[in-house]
């Protein structure tokens, strides 16, 4: 049974005592690509190519693991079929590419840094939709034992979406995404994909576009984005005129263990010092007598 948050469209809740700085001119909208930006699945693909390729007793080379990377699934599972000679037909190792896949990222894990980004968006009242191209059946198992962080999201478009008519490249789903978030538009919203099919798809909708690339795909497929990063612990909100992590974040607590150790040395300074202060009269008196019986033995 699905749960409340896996609806595929939500009335976004209302956000009480919203910070000033949500009403400046900039980024108000944010929409996520699930699979190339909110989890990090970006290298199931090759890990299944390569894991059955070795099935066979061969190894797929790395310029056609970077080349398959944008292409569907059927296309894929022809290339490396005829380029490394696999004992198969390109349709039966599809099939088995796709279980393979479907083994992989049933519980998969959150791309770094998305966690950190999606909460101080929220924090800042900024509308946040997400797009996925599994159903909606689908994106519930995905989610499962993460509900709470996914209702972040207001809006959430799937594959089997009924006003869904085409897919990426095509434009249709950042389109949608935006008509959901109530007043989105091109102007003031941004766009997180990991995939160049996903950012023609954004740029198509007049979207900027942050793209989450791998790290040896060539610059020619990133060409369309506004910005490529690997993860998005680079991502800087206030690049893009978005309120800064100092909004919502408290700032670092100062360490009090200087200060603590600077006490401790100072009360062991003065102890020692009234120690040796001490052990010097102490001396200064055996001294004096030691003197006094010099003096009467002479006597």
């Amino acid at each position: 049974m699905c749960s409340p948050c896996c609806k595929a469209c939500k009335a976004p809740p209302e956000c009480s005592r919203c910070p000033p700085m949500c009403c400046s001119p900039g980024i108000s909208f944010c929409i996520f690509d699930l699979e190339s930006a909110v989890f990090d699945t970006r290298h199931v693909y090759q890990r299944a190519l390569i894991e059955l390729a070795s099935s066979y007793n061969r190894t797929v080379p790395e310029h056609l693991l970077i080349q398959s990377g944008p292409m569907e699934t059927a296309e894929m599972a022809e290339l490396i079929c005829r380029k490394c000679d696999l004992p198969v037909s390109w349709e039966s190792f599809r099939y088995q590419l796709n279980e393979r896949t479907s083994d992989l990222i049933a519980n998969p894990t959150l791309m770094p840094g998305v966690m950190r980004l999606v909460t101080h968006l929220r924090k800042c009242c900024m509308g946040l939709g997400l797009v996925t191209s599994c159903s909606e059946s689908m994106y519930c198992t995905k989610i499962r034992d993460r509900e709470d962080f996914f209702d972040n999201f207001t809006s959430v478009i799937c594959a089997d979406d009924p006003e869904l008519r085409a897919f990426k490249p095509e434009p249709d789903v950042y389109l949608i995404a935006m008509s959901r978030l109530g007043d989105a538009g091109p102007d003031c919203t941004l766009v997180f994909d990991g995939t160049p099919k996903g950012v023609q798809a954004a740029r198509d909708a007049r979207l900027e576009v942050v793209m989450l690339a791998e790290k040896d795909l060539p610059c020619c497929w990133s060409e369309l984005a506004t910005v490529r990063l690997e993860t998005l612990e680079e991502f800087d909100p206030e690049e893009f005129n978005m309120p800064a992590y100092s909004c919502t974040e408290p700032p670092p607590r100062k360490s009090k263990g200087a200060s603590r150790r600077s006490s401790q040395k100072s009360g062991g300074s003065r102890r020692s010092s009234a120690a040796r202060r001490k052990a010097a009269e102490d001396g200064a008196a055996d001294e004096g007598e030691e003197e006094e019986d010099e003096g009467e033995e002479v006597a």
